[in-house]
């Protein structure tokens, strides 16, 4: 039997494994809708000029005086401006931040499945490889995805389970 190329496995394996992370992410996206903003704030809310602290937060806004002596220092005569879309963006922002979690939680998942899959279960090394780097890449998204609001000891234990499972995948398959 001829033996393929190292070069032929490694375009092989690295292909697996950038449409393996595409397909994942295709299908997360296609199943699970991800937040849109114009379902939480309407565009004119953005543009609304409110002079008045009263008329501001019965809209949902945030209002923000100006101190007077920035006022005298840039000849302005307004007390202050408005944040029409301050409650609106609050909710949009818990809304995707639950989106990230759960994006990074399914990835997680699948990514730690194809790395032992990849890692113990398939013989071929093109596909095996694949399937781990897939997984790695996975894993990567979703850790970006929900970095910013995952807590310090979140990063650790998820830094620390991904490398004890590579370290396991290590000595199963190459000791």
């Amino acid at each position: 039997m001829k033996q393929t190329p190292k070069s032929k496995n490694a375009i092989l394996g690295i292909s697996i494994a950038i449409v393996l992370a595409l397909f994942i992410g295709y299908g997360i996206d296609t199943f699970y809708d991800e937040p849109d903003f114009e379902d939480y704030c309407d565009e004119k809310r953005e543009t609304i000029d409110i002079s008045n602290e009263d008329d501001c937060l019965a809209l949902g806004g945030q209002w923000t005086s100006i101190p007077t002596e920035k006022k005298l220092e840039s000849n302005l005569t307004k007390e202050g401006y408005c944040d029409a879309a301050y409650t609106c963006r609050k909710e949009y922002d818990s809304a995707r931040e639950i989106y990230n979690r759960n994006v990074f939680i399914i990835t997680v998942i699948l990514g730690l499945i194809s790395l032992i899959i990849g890692g113990i279960k398939l013989k071929l090394a093109s596909v095996s490889s694949g399937i781990m780097g897939g997984g790695a890449l996975m894993i990567i998204y979703g850790t970006l995805r929900y970095w910013g609001n995952l807590a310090k000891i979140g990063r650790l234990f998820i830094l620390g389970l991904v490398l004890a499972v590579l370290i396991w995948i290590g000595y199963k398959k190459f000791k």
